[in-house]
């Protein structure tokens, strides 16, 4: 019997949600229904909303430190959901990942410098690297019928020119992918033997679908030295429906590689101590409580998957679906409608009044494309989409 009750209605506007808030600023309207950032619109979970009440009945929110229980939650949850053991000195926090992206760029490469992406990639991979002044290499992935591979004969060619670093998405978004164990291997074994240091987010690593298991990128390298060159990305922030608690982890092997980060982060940037109800939260969510809400997340998630499939099948056959094995964001291709790309956004917001992730800003893969996140009550997302046939 399930537990949690996804199918709740919780209205979300007014209440500074990012989300529903920019709605104009995105799309020149407000009078649609938002598909489009990763943000949940089910509940956190109440033992997380429990354990910052808990900490909120003490008076005082000064400075304060790490407790064992913290590292343990993190601990424990790499060793139960992905059979990795981690060391706790290899834990350093970040306030998201997307400024641990931005810190990695900083902490291992200099200005001037390559950095890899596979394109059609998470936009901030892009934002990263060129506000850094690197130059963004791209080892655009291969479109297969419906999904994606890697072109390792391009990354091959791509890395030995001297790429410094790589950003690969592990699980992948947009095309939500959910990388196997021989491919990471080559992956993690072209970048050492290219020296260049693999940063993998694995934001999304907690939500694959049924019948896919998450590999960590550190646990599919063969060798002490491959694994040594891999830096993960890691939070419950995307999972738990917690992005505003700003509470990552980063997760770094090699002590020379770990002392670099630390440096720029703790010495430079003095980014050592988080959010205190970010760490209680993040407690609360790695734990047994924590493990079964996920599974029937994840079981719910992959529900309004398959019938926004059988529904877009039924009713749209014209928009392209692929097979997707992990996040809550599905990627859609409407190019048998003929639509320019920008007349497509257009008719999206105006005519169907449907905000979704405009495709381009995951690369110019992304023309007639879009990525629609389905974390939302089942009935809501049917009637949403409901409104293409205005397309």
């Amino acid at each position: 019997m399930k537990k949690y009750d996804f199918d709740e209605l919780i209205e979300r506007r007014g209440t500074d949600s990012l989300k529903y808030g920019i709605c104009d600023e995105i799309f020149g309207t407000s009078d649609l229904m938002p598909l489009w950032v990763a943000d949940m619109d089910f509940k956190t979970p109440d033992f997380i909303v429990e354990a910052i009440e808990k900490r909120l009945k003490h008076p005082v929110l000064g400075y304060w430190n790490y407790w064992e229980g913290y590292h343990d939650s993190i601990l424990w949850w790499m060793n139960t959901r992905h059979d990795w053991s981690v060391e706790k000195d290899w834990i350093i926090f970040s306030p998201g990942i997307v400024p641990a992206l931005g810190l990695c760029v900083m902490a291992y490469s200099e200005k001037g410098d390559d950095v890899l992406v596979q394109s059609p990639v998470y936009h901030p991979f892009y934002y990263a690297i060129e506000s850094q002044e690197r130059n963004i290499v791209y080892n655009p992935l291969i479109e297969k019928e419906d999904r994606f591979e890697i072109d390792f004969e391009d990354l091959e060619n791509k890395l030995k020119k001297g790429v410094k670093l790589m950003l690969l998405c592990n699980p992948h978004n947009p095309v939500g992918r959910c990388w196997e164990k021989d491919v990471l291997k080559k992956v993690a074994f072209l970048c050492k033997k290219y020296n260049c240091i693999l940063v993998s987010d694995e934001i999304h690593a907690d939500l694959t679908m049924p019948f896919f298991k998450h590999n960590p990128t550190h646990l599919c390298a063969e060798t002490d030295e491959e694994k040594a060159n891999i830096i993960t990305l890691m939070a419950p922030s995307k999972t738990f429906n917690m992005a505003g608690l700003a509470t990552s982890e980063v997760i770094i092997p090699d002590f020379e590689l770990r002392k670099m980060f630390i440096h720029l982060t703790h010495n430079v940037l003095h980014m050592f101590n988080g959010n205190v109800l970010g760490a209680y939260a993040l407690e609360a969510a790695y734990s047994e409580r924590g493990a079964e809400w996920v599974d029937e997340l994840r079981d719910y998630i992959w529900d309004n998957i398959c019938s926004m499939n059988v529904f877009l099948k039924e009713n749209f056959p014209k928009i392209k679906t692929y097979k997707h094995e992990a996040t809550y964001l599905p990627w859609l291709d409407f190019s048998a409608y003929g639509y320019s790309h920008k007349d497509l956004m257009h008719k999206l917001a105006y005519d169907c009044k449907i905000g979704f992730n405009d495709g381009m800003i995951f690369g110019k893969e992304g023309d007639n494309k879009m990525r629609v996140n389905v974390a939302l009550p089942k009935r809501q997302l049917l009637l949403a989409l409901e409104g293409l046939k205005y397309l």
